[in-house]
């Protein structure tokens, strides 16, 4: 049975019934729920409260009040899951587990910075069969709430790496046979990109600057999305991002 507690912790957090439902693909990444005592005896409730009992995950009974405290996006919809840690993945472990995938894609994020855009591009390659993404330690957002709750919960069911340093990244991809490609706006490449490498990644940059000057060094392609309408700048990050992914999955497979 669900406890009733008034005593709530500041944990990362879950929030909104698609998170929530994701988060819970991954069970052993909670550590309790809460669910509005609003919604008691609901079919969520039962749904949420069957799950809990399977993955032996406390269900707390809240109210809406201590619920919006809590909540670090204000769009709970009534159910969070405290999470046991922020959930990145270990970069040694990428290492150690490299030599079983002759065919990878992995995806560099060089620097961005908005939450809704890392969470809809987690989405997007989990989507599209890439688990592995490299962030920078700094200059860059991460797993919050926010994109937690922008990627449907898909953070959960991937490994988001932190690295110091996405140049020394680069180089170390490539001694282990990656081909670099770099979204980059005005570029030479359009659609006649070659995607045919076993081992693929993809860098993609920061809203504002882009791809920084360093890393664009270390690229072997650079790739511009091909847009009709010359009155259209560019594409947002996420988008132009998608677009790419979707490309090396269709060539991936």
């Amino acid at each position: 049975m669900p406890s009733r507690t008034n005593k709530l912790r500041k944990n990362p957090t879950s929030e909104g019934r698609r998170a929530v439902f994701e988060s819970l693909k991954t069970p052993e990444s909670i550590d309790s729920i809460l669910i509005s005592k609003k919604l008691d005896k609901s079919e969520l409730f039962f749904e949420i409260n069957e799950k809990c009992k399977k993955f032996k995950i406390e269900l707390v009974l809240s109210e809406d009040k201590e619920m919006s405290k809590l909540s670090n996006t204000g769009k709970h919809q009534g159910v969070i899951a405290n999470l046991v840690s922020e959930g990145y993945f270990p970069e040694i472990k990428f290492w150690d587990n490299l030599d079983n995938s002759d065919k990878l894609n992995v995806l560099i994020l060089d620097g961005i910075q908005d939450p809704h855009n890392f969470g809809s591009i987690s989405r997007s390659a989990l989507a599209f069969g890439i688990e592995n993404i490299f962030i920078p330690k700094k200059r860059s957002v991460g797993i919050t709430p926010g994109s937690i709750r922008s990627s449907a919960g898909a953070i959960h069911s991937l490994n988001i790496i932190k690295v110091v340093n996405i140049s020394n990244l680069i180089e170390k991809l490539k001694k282990n046979n990656f081909w670099i490609y770099g979204l980059k706006g005005k570029s030479k490449n359009k659609s006649n990109i070659d995607f045919n490498k076993n081992r693929k990644a993809l860098v993609v940059g920061s809203e504002h600057d882009g791809i920084s000057n360093l890393v664009e060094t270390k690229l072997d392609f650079t790739y511009e999305i091909p847009m009709k309408f010359k009155k259209i700048d560019s594409l947002n990050a996420s988008v132009a991002a998608s677009i790419a992914m979707f490309q090396m999955f269709e060539i991936s497979n």
